[in-house]
Formats: C-alpha cells, sequence, structure tokens
C-alpha cells in the first residue's frame, strides 16, 4: 500500500468508539518514557476504556537521565504512567540518544514486537521528528509494519517540532486529565524542560482541539489506514 500523504483538509473523528472498532490490538511505540503520554496518552486512554488492549513499549531506560543511585527510576515512572493509562507496558534497554547505532537491534525488537503481539494499529512517533531517537525508531517501524497494520505518527512537543501537520484528529476532552496524571507521574522530567508542564500538555491539546472544532484533541498524521 503507498503510504498517505498529509492532505490539505484534515480528517476529524467522529466518535472515537465507531474508529477503533474494527481495531483488536494496539501497539504503541516511543523510544523513551514519556514519548507515548506526550505523543498520544488521551487516545491510549480513550481506547483502554473501550476495552481495546493496547500495549505501550518504549525501547531505552533512559538510564544516563537517573541519578547513579536510582537506576531504573525512569523506567518506574513510565510502568506508573502505563498503568494510569490502562496500558500494558514493556520497556527495552537501547542506549539513550545512540539509537542511530543501533538499528538493527531496534529492527529485530520490532520485528519480534510484530510477531509476538500481532496489532492491527501502531502509534509510532514523526517520521520527521528532530531527534535521532525518535527518527530511528520511527523509520524502523514503518519498515517493519508492512502487514495490514494501520500506521499513525504522533506529535512530541519540544524544541524544533514545528513542521508536525496534523492530518487526523482524536477528540480527547473526555481524557485529557488521564494524560495529564500519565505526564505528571514523570517527577524527574517535570519542570526541567520548557515544555514538560501541565501548562504546555493543555495548550497544546487545546490547539489541536482548536484546530479540529474538539475542546481538547490530540494530532497525528497518517502514514498508512485500514479502515
Amino acid at each position: 500500500m503507498v503510504p498517505i500523504q498529509p492532505t490539505a483538509t484534515p480528517t476529524r473523528t467522529t466518535d472515537l468508539d465507531e474508529g477503533l472498532r474494527g481495531y483488536r490490538r494496539i501497539l504503541a511505540l516511543g523510544a523513551h518514557p514519556d514519548d507515548i503520554e506526550l505523543g498520544c496518552g488521551g487516545t491510549v486512554a480513550k481506547a483502554t476504556r473501550t476495552g481495546i488492549r493496547v500495549h505501550s513499549v518504549v525501547l531505552s531506560r533512559c538510564e544516563d537521565e537517573a541519578p547513579s543511585d536510582r537506576r531504573g527510576l525512569r523506567s518506574d515512572e513510565f510502568l506508573q504512567s502505563a498503568k494510569l493509562l490502562g496500558a500494558h507496558p514493556e520497556v527495552f534497554d537501547i542506549p539513550n540518544r545512540e539509537f542511530p547505532e543501533h538499528r538493527r537491534e531496534v529492527m529485530k525488537i520490532l520485528e519480534g514486537l510484530q510477531e509476538r503481539l500481532k496489532p492491527d494499529l501502531v502509534f509510532i512517533p514523526f517520521l520527521e521528528d528532530p531527534h535521532q531517537d525518535h527518527s530511528t525508531v520511527a523509520h524502523a517501524a514503518v519498515r517493519t509494519f508492512r502487514r495490514r497494520e494501520t500506521v499513525l505518527q504522533y506529535e512530541i512537543l519540544r524544541y524544533g517540532s514545528h513542521s508536525f501537520t496534523p492530518s487526523l484528529f482524536i477528540d480527547i476532552g473526555d481524557t485529557l486529565e488521564d494524560k495529564v496524571r500519565s505526564l505528571v507521574a514523570y517527577k524527574t522530567q517535570l519542570g526541567t524542560r520548557a515544555y514538560f508542564d501541565e501548562e504546555s500538555f493543555r495548550s497544546l491539546a487545546r490547539t489541536r482541539g482548536a484546530q479540529s472544532g474538539y475542546d481538547y484533541a490530540e494530532g497525528f498524521v497518517l502514514y498508512k489506514m485500514f479502515w
């Protein structure tokens, strides 16, 4: 199937339950703990409320960002966050900021997930994300998930992320607080970056909502979709 390119007129989902009815297993992929929550936490929460099994998988423990006496701290935050969203978490151990040097290992992990979980909907980082770890995961994912999987690229608000233009919006008005709670679980990250605070989380959701006619929304770029 030819990948779907962003269109001039974005798609607005009118009913998430209707839109997800055909999907049974969702895989949300992130390079680091907090990527998934930033990009599609509200949608993950909606899916799990609908009764769909969501696997939330990150490929790095980011041990280099934790104090030497508190190894596993970022992983613990991710596990707690996934629990708040109702997702099934899994963490791998690719070195943080070194994903391009570990492309083969990333590919093997994704191929294993494809065979084991058999997802029919996959959330991935934006292919043009400027962070090398995010883009490595995204490019490995589109090479791996070439069966009948719908693939949606999510947005990670950070410096240099200005090129993201959504072609699909999902209403998260009823799960915004779930998304915020899942992000606040990352105590090590709050206040350490300009984009990582409650005001930023809510502001982006409000902006995407204003663009789509919802109160709050998450935006995605379609890579391919099976309806």
